[in-house]
């Protein structure tokens, strides 16, 4: 793996794996990139990924696709669109019926994706903690600042 880096007006970057011929991550720090890669969504959620890559990566990203490199996707997340009774129970089995959080609380438990429903985010073992009422309400508003918790 090596990084292709550039340093003009701003400072821009190329991760790629020679062997795999992969273009693993973009990173530029304009404003067009900003609004280009996929919005963080939570603590957990991968913000390598990108759309599109702004006008100064592209140049270098289609020479490198036209070497026959392709650029990295996301994996698709597994898992149901809905919580299911089964999956509910394997997971407060694996939180001792406590929040995850490490408070040791046992009433109102819910399960919290940490990755949104809207961002791809699955109801599956890796996506999901077991978290009281309050502070699954208190993770929405660190991750939406300014915005209403459910």
């Amino acid at each position: 793996m090596r990084t292709i880096s550039f340093e003009e007006r701003y400072e821009y970057f190329l991760k790629v794996d020679d062997e795999k011929k992969l273009i693993i991550k973009l990173n530029c720090l304009c404003k067009d990139f900003e609004f280009r890669r996929r919005k963080k969504v939570g603590e957990y959620a991968d913000i390598k990924y990108f759309a599109e890559p702004c006008k100064h990566l592209k140049p270098y990203v289609d020479a490198l696709i036209k070497q026959g490199y392709n650029l990295k996707k996301p994996a698709e997340m597994i898992g149901a669109t809905k919580l299911t009774i089964p999956m509910r129970r394997k997971l407060m089995e694996r939180a001792n019926y406590e929040c995850e959080c490490g408070c040791g609380e046992i009433y109102n438990l819910e399960v919290h994706r940490k990755v949104r429903g809207s961002a791809g985010g699955k109801y599956n073992e890796a996506n999901c903690e077991v978290l009281t009422h309050d502070h699954h309400a208190l993770r929405h508003a660190n991750e939406f600042p300014g915005g209403k918790s459910k």
